[in-house]
């Protein structure tokens, strides 16, 4: 399961400059100038995904995005996260760290399953670096493949 934040890098934005010319010098970019018939497009850095967060069959926290942001599909493609999501799905673990007897009113799993609490601490966590991320204009998404 992933929570990614994703950004479309502009070739003439200024802000994205330095993260372009980092990831050309790892990929090996040729400047246009210095490309066959100079090419723009080979090789152009046109986007980013930094992954925010990782878990590993935490059933509780897929059904729940299944349920709240995926609208019932459980097909393993990306699903756009809004900041309303984020900050909903915060709140309800803040509840849950706080009186755990409250998780079966915002989760659902199956009945040997508990929500841990290193997995409620670490998904806030990984929750308030999306948000952020989020407010500097990255997009945030959902996948899992079971």
């Amino acid at each position: 399961m992933y929570l990614e934040a994703k950004r479309h890098v502009a070739p003439s934005d200024p802000q994205t400059e330095p993260m372009r010319r980092a990831i050309g010098a790892a990929i090996g970019y040729v400047p246009p100038k210095d490309k066959p018939e100079n090419d723009a497009s080979l090789l152009e850095v046109s986007g980013v995904t930094v992954r925010v967060g990782y878990w590993r069959k935490f059933t509780a926290l897929h059904q729940w995005f299944v349920g709240n942001v995926q609208g019932g599909h459980d097909d393993g493609r990306p699903s756009f996260v809004s900041v309303d999501a984020l900050i909903e799905l915060e709140e309800q673990l803040e509840q849950v760290g706080d009186d755990p007897a409250s998780a079966s009113e915002f989760f659902s799993a199956d009945e040997d399953e508990a929500l841990e609490e290193s997995d409620i601490y670490y998904t806030l966590k990984v929750l308030h670096h999306a948000k952020r991320l989020q407010e500097q204009g990255w997009d945030i998404t959902y996948r899992a493949s079971w």
